[in-house]
This record gives structure tokens, C-alpha cells and sequence, in this order.
């Protein structure tokens, strides 16, 4: 199991390596999210679906304690719809090395390779790969095998804000980079 500082380490990492040198607040929790799931990172979070997708309140905590260590920094930004967070880190690469420890240390590759993956993501994009995700991993701990339509289909009743074709478009996406189980 991480400790709470690895685990501000990790988050401290995701921000200072993403393409813009910050994420918001969705991007954080998909990252630790894909991380879990896709990747196998043992971060010690328990996701759910909520309102936006997988989501796990200890990673928001996690985040309040790395603004409270001074790890982590985070603005309230406008935007004309609204607005939005954006995190940044605060500390040097090599301190975040020394916070994450053996966690960071193990998953490198792993973090890293989530960045790559999905790091230009937009937040819609995130929470929509990250259901569609959700979804399948619940039809295979169902062992239930099922078609990508029907993968589709059963997000678009949870999401009915994206429209089938996203979700399928989406959701070929994901299986073709193999990071479905489920859709046979």
C-alpha cells in the first residue's frame, strides 16, 4: 500500500509532466484512475462513478495535503463557461523523486506512459474514456463479454451528454490501443 506522501509525489509528477506543466482537477483523478486500472499502479484508491466518471474523494484529499506540505499549488481559474482548477507543481524533480519513493520509482513507466496516452485530452475526453473504461471493467468482473455497440450503448445511458457516435468513436479508440477486457 502507497503512504500519503508517495502517493503526493505521484500527483506532484502528473502535473509537473504534463504537457502543459499543470492539470486540472479531472485530469488529475482519470490520470490516478487509468493508472490504477489500465496500468496496475497500486495507489490504494477505491473509484466509483459519480457525476463525471471514475472518481474517488482520496484523491482530492491527497491533493489538499500536497497544497498544505507546499508539493502541490493550485488556482482557481475563469473561463467563460465557468471555471475550472488548475494544478501545478511547486517543488523541484528531484524532490518530487525523493516524495515519491518507491512508488513513483516503481510506476515511472507507468505514469509516464498514462501522460503519453492521455495527457491532450481534453477534460470531456477524459471523463468519456474513463467511463467507457469503467464500464468495461465492470462487464468483465461480471465476466461478461460484450460487443463494443453494447459497451457504447450501456455508457450512453449513464452519459447521454455525449452523443452515441463520441461514444463509439471513443470507445474504438480504446480498443484499439487494447485497453479494453471486456468487448469481444
Amino acid at each position: 500500500m502507497s503512504s500519503l506522501i508517495e502517493r503526493v509525489g505521484v500527483l506532484g509528477y502528473l502535473a509537473q509532466n504534463a504537457p502543459a506543466r499543470w492539470v486540472g482537477r479531472t485530469a488529475l483523478m482519470k490520470f490516478c484512475y487509468f493508472l490504477q486500472e489500465l496500468r496496475g499502479a497500486r495507489l490504494g484508491y477505491s473509484f466509483t462513478l459519480y457525476s463525471y466518471g471514475p472518481f474517488d474523494s482520496a484523491v482530492l484529499s491527497d491533493l489538499g495535503e500536497g497544497e498544505a506540505l507546499g508539493v502541490l499549488r493550485e488556482e482557481v481559474i475563469s473561463y467563460p463557461s465557468g471555471y475550472g482548477y488548475q494544478i501545478s507543481c511547486a517543488v523541484a524533480p528531484e524532490n518530487l523523486s525523493e516524495l515519491g519513493g518507491e512508488l513513483l520509482q516503481n510506476y515511472q513507466d507507468e505514469i509516464d506512459w498514462v501522460i503519453r496516452e492521455f495527457g491532450n485530452y481534453s477534460a470531456a475526453d477524459l471523463e468519456l474514456a474513463s467511463t467507457l473504461v469503467y464500464a468495461d471493467r465492470e462487464a468483465l468482473s461480471a465476466e461478461e463479454e460484450i460487443s463494443i455497440a453494447e459497451l457504447s450503448r450501456r455508457v450512453h445511458e449513464v452519459k447521454p451528454r455525449f452523443s452515441n457516435d463520441q461514444i463509439l468513436h471513443q470507445a474504438e479508440s480504446l480498443e484499439r490501443r487494447n485497453l479494453l477486457s471486456a468487448v469481444a
